[in-house]
């Protein structure tokens, strides 16, 4: 691998053990021909998570790289650990539950190469979410355009690419609760967005409850923005 791979795919695992291999072999699949690696980032998960890394790492050498947390700290925590091991031009960022397709990872991972937005998001032709997480993105777009002044019909995603300049302004932050997209838009305005593919989930239960949703929108709302 050269020290500055092409591209970093960063993955949070959060009880991901039945479907983050066959993520990686088909993010592998996708990026033939690419100078890629992948960073595994477990939370802190109960299941066996960390040693399904730990395999997937074995099964790649070299082109696998696995951050294990002390403890859950919850999403946004982990990308930040993943931002600040990867190493590539440019970032992707993806779920470990198969939600979101290799072939669509690598869509991103050109539009952003192609230059003119620091950061592209995926926005999904049809949401796979339950309705709990579908009403909840609802209401934290809402929040999100008053607080942070998000451009109306930007949708903020999980699934996105960022350049090295983004991940670099990224990982300055020091703070206790980050907030990714938070951060993107303190960092920068060149921001696309790509229609992509969102596949139910390839196996297990979403994490996100509704008391999980709450606490990543109070912790959004007064870690970034001084309105309330």
């Amino acid at each position: 691998m050269p020290a500055r791979p092409a591209c970093s795919l960063v993955i949070p695992v959060f009880n991901g053990a039945a479907t983050v291999a066959q993520v990686v072999r088909d993010l592998f699949a996708a990026f033939a021909g690419v100078d890629a690696e992948v960073v595994l980032v477990d939370d802190g998960s109960p299941d066996a998570s960390a040693g399904a890394c730990r395999d997937v790492a074995a099964e790649h050498p070299g082109r696998v790289r696995v951050v294990l947390l002390a403890r859950n700290f919850g999403e946004h925590n982990a990308v930040l650990a993943g931002l600040r091991h990867c190493r590539g031009e440019f970032v992707v960022v993806l779920d470990d539950d198969g939600q979101h397709p290799a072939a669509e990872a690598r869509r991103l991972f050109e539009a952003a190469r192609a230059g003119g937005d620091d950061v592209v998001y995926g926005r999904p032709r049809a949401k796979r979410h339950g309705r709990v997480r579908n009403a909840g993105s609802r209401v934290h777009d809402r929040l999100m355009r008053l607080l942070l002044h998000k451009p109306a019909g930007l949708y903020l995603s999980s699934f996105k690419a960022m350049n090295r300049f983004v991940v670099d302004e990224l990982c300055r932050y020091r703070g206790a609760w980050p907030y990714i997209d938070g951060l993107v838009l303190w960092a920068t305005t060149r921001i696309g967005e790509l229609e992509v593919e969102h596949r139910p989930r390839a196996g297990g239960r979403s994490n996100y409850r509704l008391a999980t949703l709450v606490t990543a929108w109070l912790r959004a709302i007064l870690s970034f923005s001084i309105l309330p």
